[in-house]
């Protein structure tokens, strides 16, 4: 392939773009903030055609406005996505459309790039445990570059110690459970693989013990609210109100919506039939009349023409499913902000809040557990009792009176 000016680069990309079915507009401002940089900083240094060097410069220095707070993540993710592209073009002449990969904070060199992929490889870890395995393995990479041990030759149980001291100074003890789990498993492959002289099994079967916390449930009274805030004239909106009504009448979990098949709908049985992405368990449940009418809704007179076989399409160019569930988090999300409604990081307000409001309705009916756990499609009892915790109506029966262990007061204060 003949190799491009870094200009001409920079606009066969963005042809590239649109040629996939985004917004010319959309493209083109993508180009404005993505490319021109990179230009400007090529031209600075009198190089023609694309310098990865310089590519990697950019990339830290825009890395270092977003650590200073003069620049916002989102950009710094727009400016990587283009710049992704533009070395893919460079290399192959072409792109293919991916979704946005997220980039790991943590730097680590190519030895340990490496041992990440095979450990990886080797593992059977379900796909949602995949990426807690990784950040792990990379945060400990990472912090053994930062010790100078750019290989495991030197790396022994000390390290091994420094690293979770290291860590239980700024991670929640759910945290530190999960890393010294996550580094048992990582140190047996590089054990078996010959790399480490010892898997550390001794070392690393600590108990950390993991606090348990109730997270709230969706109240009738904040949906009414967050349903208010949609404008169901549009077909945003016509999809968001029936993604919301799945979560808040038959808890769905987000990622088992957004995979949700045309062909799981059986509109004549009305039933829904799906394989649960995180138990790869079977599901059926029953395709209610005010969820069955917004999804009719949105398929008819909303839903993009497009070959994608998801019921819940992007609303822009290309016309696909959602890649993961964080889209359909964001957009709760916006709609609880719009209805004036808190929202913390942590604070279990998100769309997961839907799932435990049906869990709550369940059990405060008085439906037996062993029944709500079919119906959410939940396998093991225990998790499926901590619905019981949120019925504090049943709750109070439960609790034990104060006689014969009155509190004594003294001028009516209790002592």
């Amino acid at each position: 392939m003949k190799q491009l000016h870094i200009s001409e680069l920079a606009v066969k990309v963005t042809e590239a773009v649109i040629a996939h079915g985004v917004d010319p507009l959309t493209a083109w401002t993508e180009h404005n903030s993505a490319y021109r940089p990179l230009i400007a900083m090529h031209k600075e240094k009198e190089a023609e055609y694309l310098d990865e060097e310089l590519v990697n410069q950019l990339m830290n220095d825009v890395g270092g406005r977003v650590d200073r707070g003069e620049l916002g993540w989102s950009m710094y993710r727009r400016i990587q996505r283009g710049i992704e592209r533009m070395l893919e073009y460079s290399q192959k002449g072409s792109i293919g459309w991916t979704f946005f990969r997220k980039v790991s904070k943590f730097k680590i060199n190519t030895y340990y790039e490496k041992i990440i992929e095979d450990f990886l490889a080797s593992s059977d870890f379900h796909s949602n445990t995949q990426g807690d395995v990784a950040w792990v393995a990379r945060k400990y990479f990472a912090w053994l570059i930062g010790e100078g041990k750019h290989t495991l030759k030197s790396v022994g149980a000390t390290d091994i110690q420094n690293f979770l001291v290291h860590c239980s100074k700024h991670l929640k003890l759910g945290s530190i459970h999960n890393t010294k789990l996550y580094l048992k498993k990582l140190y047996a492959h590089l054990a078996n693989v010959g790399l480490s002289k010892s898997n550390y099994e001794e070392l690393l079967s600590f108990k950390a013990v993991r606090g348990t916390r109730v997270y709230p449930a969706a109240s009738p009274g904040d949906l009414a609210r967050i349903f208010e805030q949609v404008d169901r004239r549009i077909p945003a909106g016509k999809r968001d109100y029936a993604i919301i009504m799945l979560g808040a009448v038959t808890g769905l979990r987000a990622i088992d919506i957004i995979r949700l098949e045309l062909s799981d709908i059986d509109w004549q049985r009305g039933e829904i039939k799906i394989v649960q992405e995180k138990t790869g368990v079977s599901l059926a449940l029953p395709l209610t009349s005010d969820v069955g009418a917004a999804i009719e809704e949105y398929i008819l007179r909303a839903r993009p023409e497009t070959n994608d076989t998801k019921v819940f399409i992007r609303s822009r160019k290309p016309y696909r499913g959602f890649k993961d569930s964080v889209s359909i988090g964001d957009m709760y999300d916006v709609y609880r902000k719009r209805a004036g409604l808190p929202r913390d990081a942590f604070d279990g307000n998100g769309f997961h809040s839907l799932r435990r409001g049906v869990g709550k309705n369940l059990t405060t009916a008085q439906v037996a557990v062993t029944d709500v756990a079919q119906v959410l499609g939940i396998r093991d009892l225990n998790v499926a009792k901590k619905y019981i915790s949120l019925d504090s109506i049943h709750l109070k029966e439960c609790a034990i009176s104060f006689a014969g262990i009155e509190p004594n007061t003294v001028g009516g204060a209790a002592q």
